[in-house]
């Protein structure tokens, strides 16, 4: 494993891709948080650096293979300019990459700045490492992850929120039936297969369906989308039943029967 100090360089040595890499400015918690994943995760490769500048500088073969980038923010917000900037250039020069945020907040409107900015999870500093060494594998698999605190808080002021939640708080959710039923499923973290066949409609319908959601509720990607509906739907909310003049008829199931 490596840190951004060449003495340290060990990977260097092997030539390994590096498929994990940590962003933290200040040395002496970067080195403790990279002996950390180096213990756990003793399958990947480690690259631990102080900016995102510095690890795109890095040899484009070595971090081509890059799957999880981690940037420790620690207090700041997502507003800060150097936070943004840092995000958006994981996501353009590494797109491949699933970025994580690791923060000292824990507040509702942070997590969702985080979505909003692409990113594919947000694990503050509060939880246990093995809480966040499970989230971080969660997200390598193709999860996200936010903590369960975030989502069941309602302590953010409505002029706090974004647009579409605001407009979902006063006004429900502007979705048709059909939206509403797509909504649910992608609230379960459902692909786009999988919903259409659930719900016996075309995979391209769907897509336009949740093109049409994301837009209503001023989501950038799906993930944003499901964080927003759990808010304003609640968590535990109870799923949508399409009436009968749009509900899919399944022979296995009686009339009565919804089907979701």
């Amino acid at each position: 494993m490596l840190d951004s100090n060449p003495a340290s360089d060990e990977d260097a040595v092997t030539g390994f891709p590096i498929s994990m890499a940590l962003i933290d400015t200040k040395t002496l918690t970067r080195q403790s948080i990279r002996d950390v994943l180096t213990e756990a995760f003793t399958e990947s490769a480690l690259v631990a650096v102080s900016t995102c500048e510095e690890l795109l500088e890095m040899d484009e073969e070595r971090i081509g293979k890059l799957n999880l980038v981690v940037v420790y923010i620690r207090n700041e917000g997502l507003t800060t300019p150097w936070v943004q900037s840092a995000l958006e250039l994981l996501r353009v020069r590494l797109p491949e990459a699933s970025t994580v945020v690791l923060a000292d907040r824990n507040d509702v409107a942070e997590v969702n700045r985080a979505l909003a900015h692409g990113v594919r999870g947000y694990i503050p500093t509060s939880v246990e490492w093995e809480v966040a060494v499970a989230a971080l594998r969660l997200v390598s698999a193709g999860g996200t992850f936010v903590p369960s605190d975030a989502l069941r808080s309602r302590s953010a002021k409505p002029d706090d929120q974004p647009e579409g939640e605001r407009q979902g708080r006063s006004d429900g959710l502007d979705l048709t039936p059909r939206e509403l039923s797509v909504i649910d499923l992608l609230r379960e973290g459902k692909p786009n297969k999988l919903i259409a066949a659930q719900l016996n409609m075309q995979e391209n319908t769907v897509k336009v369906h949740v093109r049409n959601i994301l837009k209503k509720l001023n989501a950038v990607n799906r993930t944003h989308a499901a964080f927003v509906a759990n808010r304003l739907l609640g968590q535990d909310a109870e799923p949508v039943t399409l009436p009968d003049s749009l509900r899919p008829i399944d022979q296995a199931q009686g009339p009565g029967t919804p089907k979701r």
